[in-house]
């Protein structure tokens, strides 16, 4: 079992390595850039922020795994992001559009729009950042990695529909994303939710 697990974790490093790094850092980079630009916007507009994060606070009570607790919201929060990725990924197997970029947009807005909200209500970047960056050193990367398969998914489909990829290479992008999938997400979302759970909230709280 020990073996067959090591082969497995080899192979998922070596797709990674080989088929996917690029892809990671542009996602990563393209993450980076839309947080700091919609910061920005927001920034400049609190009447606008304010009004859309109670729509962001709206859509979060609406999550009723987050009015549990301990052990129930700690699996509530990584079923969540589990099931999140997971559709970033299948989106992938839409050709051509590349849908999971919008879902890192979209996450990218979420943050910036909650960063600005802080400044503007006078919380202050620290919270801010002491609120998001526990868990998510581990939880963001996990969630761009999810993307980068999803849009990897995406470029072996639209090349095997153009006839522009070689015998087999579709079957072995799914094979190494499911893997990944399995091998590095899952474990990482774990880990990020048990982190989000029981120590960002005492963090956040010795700072606010």
């Amino acid at each position: 079992m020990k073996t067959y697990l090591m082969r497995q974790w080899k192979g998922a490093e070596t797709y990674f390595e080989k088929n996917l790094k690029p892809t990671f850092y542009f996602c990563l980079a393209f993450f980076v850039i839309m947080i700091v630009l919609n910061t920005m916007v927001f920034l400049n507009d609190p009447q606008m922020s304010q009004t859309y994060f109670n729509e962001l606070q709206s859509l979060f009570n609406e999550k009723q795994f987050l009015d549990g607790s301990g052990v129930e919201l700690w699996f509530g929060i990584f079923f969540n992001n589990l099931l999140a990725s997971a559709i970033s990924i299948l989106l992938g197997v839409i050709p051509f559009l590349f849908l999971p970029m919008f879902s890192l947009a979209s996450n990218a807005i979420i943050i910036g729009l909650m960063g600005a909200v802080y400044q503007i209500n006078g919380v202050g970047w620290m919270a801010f950042l002491i609120g998001i960056l526990p868990h998510g050193v581990i939880e963001i990367p996990a969630l761009i990695l999810g993307i980068t398969l999803g849009v990897h998914i995406c470029l072996k489909l639209v090349k095997a529909i153009l006839r522009r990829s070689f015998k087999g290479e579709l079957k072995q992008a799914v094979i190494g994303c499911v893997r990944i999938y399995i091998l590095w997400m899952i474990p990482l979302f774990f880990i990020a939710a048990f982190i989000e759970t029981f120590m960002t909230p005492i963090l956040f709280n010795a700072v606010v």
